[in-house]
């Protein structure tokens, strides 16, 4: 039996069946994906403006500006001050969520912990392997403690 995949949107608390993890409903992202395109027309309109004027004069949230910001929708439109704090050691980048030194840190850190599981993995699998007979071993046994 399939389990039904279904959730609450996130914005409107409305049933509905995510496609590849969404956390709004398709009517919440068609909203959202026409504010995103008012910020742009807004950035294009005003060039050299800084994130906050953007907030402000475009009426967006804060959050969503933010984010686009993370994504780098605005790198070539010459928005100012789009500058924001890594996730890990507060050096000022302008896209992404962690500095390139952090991130290849993080990658590398990755790496050693799955071959760390992968080592860890294959050492249990062949201490499963050695302890565990097969049929024919196990029936030799039997034959041989019967006589």
């Amino acid at each position: 039996m399939t389990k039904l995949n279904i959730r609450n949107c996130a914005r409107c608390k409305r049933i509905f069946i995510p496609v590849s993890g969404e956390k709004i409903c398709s009517d919440c992202r068609a909203a959202e994906l026409a504010i995103e395109e008012q910020v742009k027309s807004y950035v294009r309109d005003h060039p050299g403006i800084t994130v906050n004027q953007l907030i402000e004069g475009s009426g967006a949230p804060a959050k969503l500006v933010w984010r686009m910001v993370q994504q780098g929708q605005f790198e070539n439109s010459g928005l100012k001050d789009a500058k924001y704090p890594c996730g890990n050691c507060g050096k000022l980048i302008t896209r992404g969520t962690y500095c390139e030194e952090c991130a290849g840190k993080l990658k590398i850190n990755a790496q050693k912990f799955a071959a760390a599981m992968n080592s860890k993995n294959r050492a249990a699998e062949k201490k499963a392997q050695s302890s565990c007979k097969t049929f024919s071993d196990s029936m030799y046994d039997a034959m041989t403690r019967g006589r």
